[in-house]
């Protein structure tokens, strides 16, 4: 009996824990109340190289953030924020071309959601 004690306070604490990170609206960042975001911020040929250096001039920080498809020929940078607003995200983009831009909610879904939905779609 006295084997067992030290394994169920144990295994009680672990429960208590992961219920406790869970209940406080925490997303896997730590932070409480963000979301993913995924930013797209066009611009033309023309704005490129200033566009390039405003986001260099937000920090080294926020440049290396970015991935852009400028060298392709697509003119845009994109970055994935973790940010409690669109708003929010969308402050991650100069303030030259932020009307072009937009920030995308992401999510991720589990078997078992995409099963569900299969299921709905039936009926």
């Amino acid at each position: 009996m006295k084997r067992l004690i030290v394994p169920v306070v144990l295994v009680g604490c672990i429960a208590a824990l992961l219920m406790g990170s869970a209940a406080s609206g925490k997303d896997a960042t730590g932070k409480a109340g963000t979301s993913r975001y995924l930013v797209i911020s066009p611009h033309t040929p023309e704005e490129c190289l200033k566009a390039l250096d405003e986001v260099s001039a937000m920090g080294a920080s926020t440049l290396k953030m970015y991935d852009f498809g400028c060298k392709a020929g697509d003119h845009t940078g994109y970055l994935i924020v973790n940010a409690a607003t669109e708003e929010e995200a969308l402050a991650k983009v100069p303030a030259s071309i932020r009307d072009k831009a937009r920030a995308v909610k992401l999510s991720k879904f589990t078997s078992d959601e995409i099963k569900k939905l299969h299921e709905q779609m039936k009926s």
